[in-house]
């Protein structure tokens, strides 16, 4: 299920200083969604910030006010603590210091507190993902992603490739940028690997992040549970290889990433079917 984005989430916030811009609209309550309100105004920010029709916006609020009430009643906590970590994940994947994230963010117009307070509601959001929808999903058989690559062949034409890294991990994310910022230096408390992998043998999640990284530059952070890992993308050479085998790790990924959006359409269509949606004005 695609979340909406906190962008989502600020618009709402600025909904109050869209009064000033539209100095002879009255804000008022257009759509009741469970008892909770969606107004004029934020329906109009909608459109204008994410350039959506008003069909559009007024789908994508009673979505939101939907999910916001579905993960309400799971009643996910997310603590202080958990917070801070995802703040210094968020700023050790960009190189950058909490005090650097601050600036960005009060040049952005976002108070500190409230972006604490929008990542919250999206740690959230992907705790209630992985609980309720993500683990609906069975593996697909070996059969399963044949069929699907036979039927969609010319999605998967690109050659595999045998892809040179380096490994940095480390027990907090910490000591993890402090290698980052000089990766040729030793850094006490941080292991080093080279790595030369096959992209068919790679997660399909980590081969996405990898395709996605420039030549010589780091992925993003990756929390494993244990340690932290940031990989750094020396090359990206392709190989000869073709047929299933070469790409049955792009072949599952885009299979997942099709079940992922089906279980949640279908978990969003079961919320907005028992829901009151009362319409007030448009």
């Amino acid at each position: 299920m695609k979340f909406l984005p906190i962008v989502l989430t600020q618009i709402t916030l600025a909904t109050f200083s869209l009064t000033n811009l539209h100095a002879g609209v009255i804000d008022a309550i257009a759509i009741d969604v469970n008892g909770e309100p969606i107004t004029t105004l934020e329906i109009q920010a909608v459109q204008q910030k994410l350039n959506m029709s008003k069909d559009g916006a007024i789908e994508a609020l009673i979505k939101d006010r939907l999910e916001k009430s579905a993960i309400e009643n799971a009643e996910i906590n997310i603590e202080e603590r958990e917070i801070d970590e995802k703040i210094t994940q968020i700023a050790t994947s960009r190189a950058m210091s909490k005090e650097q994230m601050q600036t960005m963010l009060t040049q952005k117009g976002l108070t500190w507190q409230s972006y604490r307070e929008q990542l919250s509601n999206e740690m959230k959001k992907e705790i209630f993902y992985r609980k309720f929808i993500a683990s609906t999903i069975e593996q697909p058989s070996e059969h399963d992603l044949k069929l699907y690559y036979e039927t969609h062949k010319e999605q998967f034409k690109a050659p595999a490739s045998m892809i040179s890294l380096v490994a940095y991990s480390a027990s907090s994310p910490e000591k993890l940028q402090e290698a980052l910022k000089n990766p040729d230096a030793s850094t006490q408390g941080v292991k080093k690997e080279n790595l030369l992998l096959g992209s068919n043998e790679l997660a399909p999640q980590l081969l996405s992040i990898i395709d996605k990284t420039p030549q010589n530059a780091f992925t993003q952070t990756i929390h494993t549970g244990n340690d932290y890992i940031s990989y750094l993308v020396k090359s990206k050479t392709s190989t000869t290889q073709s047929g299933f085998e070469s790409v049955k790790n792009a072949v599952l990924a885009q299979w997942m990433e099709e079940q992922r959006a089906k279980s949640g359409g279908d978990f969003y269509n079961r919320l907005k079917k028992d829901a009151k949606i009362k319409v007030i004005r448009l």
